[in-house]
């Protein structure tokens, strides 16, 4: 409804089926069979594809299952390059309501955005996984000369490499390195990333460097149909330059079926609630509802972009969103590729695990 409010047409188009790519429809028909949960409902013998491809609603396990099922799903890409990425804040002009300014205070950059997934690898050589993988890395992310623009002054942040570890006991790790003292420092990511100040800057932590599955609860509160964007046609979608400013765009929306889960920490601050529709057919997350102490404090809607993988069927890229705090008036975040020109690529085999050592970050 906001969107709509501000300018933003929905073109509703046809529903149909939608294919996974080729190799993450063969990994699931080889591995699936063989997946299981254990008593802490961690996943056993997973090794690529889908892990649970069929779900019965009425199974106490269904919304731990279609949690996997959305981290693991088609939309992981093998290695992913984004350059540049960023998260910008827009609002409502004040004489035009379907006029969009820029709001460059508390923008977020990321001159190039790296993906390498380690383990179950289906698209891209090797697979089913790369190389020896001493550290047990489940995937690494690399963002390379990070910038906040906050009170007109740009404020330069540094590097950093992200690690999700296959241990559902180990967390997730960050090398940070630090223009000022020129120092690489080691810190643990906990589940308190969901919060508001991630959401805000960290557009791939919704499309590709997911939550760590183990580090929630989740229940499964029923199913839904909801009008979803997934083949835009503009990249990044929804919004685009006009005159001075910006507007909101058209792109075609479908009628989805959804899983609704509710997903809370383990650890760290419970209070956070984050209700997810999830696609029943591709796993992508369709619309989130964010809450803090039973307040909705946030709204995110995502539009994705089918791509065609090299082997048949398609990938899925997130082409833009809308993130939406409440309590700001018109005031709205853009988490999307950069409003510049950029390239992305998916699943290339170009991307290299030496980019991924952290030494790398202070050359």
């Amino acid at each position: 409804m906001f969107a709509l409010a501000h300018g933003f047409t929905i073109r509703v188009i046809s529903s149909r089926r939608l294919e996974w790519s080729a190799g993450y429809q063969h990994a699931t028909e080889k591995y699936s069979p063989q997946v299981g949960l254990d008593a802490k409902d961690n996943l056993t013998n997973y090794i690529a594809g889908m892990p649970f491809p069929l779900i019965d609603i009425s199974d106490p396990k269904a919304a731990t299952k279609i949690a996997y099922n959305w981290h693991m799903g088609p939309v992981m890409p093998d290695d992913f390059s984004l350059a540049p990425w960023s998260s910008n804040a827009y609002a409502a002009a004040a004489s035009n309501p379907s006029e969009i300014v820029a709001k460059r205070d508390g923008d977020f950059q990321c001159d190039h955005f790296t993906f390498l997934r380690f383990t179950h690898r289906s698209e891209v050589d090797p697979r089913p996984t790369l190389g020896t993988n001493p550290m047990g890395a489940e995937w690494k992310a690399r963002c390379d000369d990070w910038s906040v623009t906050a009170l007109g002054a740009e404020d330069g942040e540094g590097a950093g490499i992200w690690v999700r570890y296959l241990d559902p006991a180990t967390a997730d790790e960050f090398f940070n390195f630090d223009e000022m003292s020129r120092r690489i420092r080691r810190g643990a990511v906990g589940a308190g990333a969901v919060g508001p100040g991630c959401r805000n800057c960290h557009q791939p932590y919704w499309a590709y460097a997911l939550p760590k599955t183990e580090d929630y609860e989740y229940r499964l509160l029923g199913t839904t149909t909801i009008l979803a964007s997934l083949s835009a046609t503009e990249e990044p979608a929804r919004i685009a330059r006009s005159g001075d400013g910006y507007s909101l765009t058209q792109e075609p929306f479908e009628l989805r079926h959804a899983y609704v889960i509710e997903m809370r920490p383990r650890f760290g601050d419970q209070s956070l609630t984050t209700i997810i529709d999830i696609d029943s057919e591709i796993y992508v997350w369709l619309a989130a509802q964010f809450y803090k102490s039973g307040a909705e404090t946030a709204v995110a809607i995502p539009l994705w972009r089918m791509r065609p993988a090299r082997e048949g069927g398609n990938l899925f890229a997130l082409a833009g969103s809308f993130y939406v705090p409440r309590g700001a008036g018109s005031l709205f975040r853009s988490l999307v590729p950069a409003h510049q020109k950029f390239q992305q690529e998916i699943d290339t085999g170009q991307t290299s695990a030496a980019a991924f050592v952290p030494a790398t970050l202070s050359r």
